[in-house]
């Protein structure tokens, strides 16, 4: 186990405690559906498939940019057809704060990804 999966692994720990404190301490039932929780696993998922391939010895350099960019941009992607499959499933019950959950998820496991593999060594 890396380094960097352990910082993933604790911050992912770190915001399911946050999205239980939010459930409790609000009106709001946030963990009705799941979709709250399937949002932070889909984004360790993606997050864990990322450092395995920017962990690799062959990614230095010039390469390491160009693959990261084309992770970030899968990740984009795929970020815009979960979202899809979202409003598809739950149709009329969509939750504006859903999207502000997702949207906070994705910059701070961006951010965390950046500053895990361009901080100073």
């Amino acid at each position: 186990m890396t380094k960097n999966f352990k910082t993933i692994f604790l911050f992912t720990i770190s915001l399911f405690a946050v999205l239980i404190t939010l459930n409790t301490a609000t009106e709001l039932d946030l963990q009705k559906t799941g979709w709250y929780s399937g949002a932070i696993m889909y984004f360790f998922s993606f997050s864990f498939f990322q450092i395995n391939f920017l962990e690799n010895k062959v990614s230095k350099g010039r390469s390491f940019v160009r693959l990261y960019l084309f992770l970030t941009a899968i990740k984009m992607f795929l970020s815009v057809f979960f979202i899809i499959v979202y409003g598809l499933i739950e149709g009329q019950n969509i939750e504006m704060e859903f999207f502000i959950w997702f949207f906070v998820l994705y910059l701070l496991y961006t951010f965390l990804l950046s500053w895990i593999f361009y901080k100073r060594r």
